[in-house]
């Protein structure tokens, strides 16, 4: 039986294809700016609140901007360099969210904060699952990164060579021929081939779960 359904996960994994089924919320501080090389169009001065991506691994393009009007009427817009985020594994129907980690308060430390920012995403759960730290800016001073000097482009989302690795948490999830025992949850670890095929067959669409009954009823001949 155990060997039926190993052959069954396997088919099953053969004939899936990812869907677009998660949502992502997006702050107004972070500009997305592609998902899986797909230019994201927003206004120059905003972001989109939300973003539907498939379930599975996507890779993430976005860049920190925040816009800070001063007490003598001025404004200032600061950016930050292009930042590529890989997410884990990102589970059908659920809802992840980007957030800035240790966010600056004021215009001063977001001064700082755009030279190397750090953008994190959660699940629903609030647990951050992975952190991305973007490539420390060349040291040119900060109107280098205000609207005042340059204008956007959301089409340069070349990722920096020097940008940090990612660090991704316990809750992360990612396919089994990536990770190794000693890094995955205890409780996926006990994990046995039953529940994983329920989870793949949850995560199927329709036509997909008819081509594997079809095959399924094959096997019993």
């Amino acid at each position: 039986m155990a060997f039926k359904l190993g052959v069954a996960s396997i088919a099953l994994i053969a004939c899936s294809s990812a869907f677009s089924a998660v949502t992502i919320a997006v702050p107004e501080e972070i500009k997305l700016l592609a998902v899986n090389d797909q230019e994201i169009r927003s206004g120059l001065f905003s972001s989109a609140q939300q973003v539907k991506v498939n379930a599975g691994e996507n890779v993430i393009n976005l860049r920190y901007q925040q816009y800070f009007e001063h007490h003598n009427g001025a404004h200032d817009i600061l950016k930050s360099g292009v930042i590529t985020l890989k997410t884990p594994i990102l589970q059908d129907g659920e809802n992840y969210r980007l957030a800035l980690v240790n966010p600056p308060k004021d215009f001063d430390a977001a001064k700082e904060f755009k030279d190397q920012p750090s953008v994190g995403l959660y699940n629903q759960k609030n647990q951050l699952l992975v952190q991305q730290t973007g490539a420390k800016a060349s040291s040119t001073g900060w109107l280098s990164g205000s609207l005042r000097n340059k204008t956007v482009d959301a089409t340069q989302n070349t990722t920096a060579v020097n940008q940090p690795a990612a660090v991704y948490t316990a809750a992360a999830v990612f396919p089994s021929e990536k990770t190794t025992p000693a890094t995955l949850p205890t409780q996926k670890q006990a994990q046995g081939k039953e529940q994983q095929l329920i989870q793949l067959w949850q995560q199927a669409s329709k036509a997909e779960r008819q081509k594997f009954m079809s095959w399924l009823a094959e096997q019993a001949n």
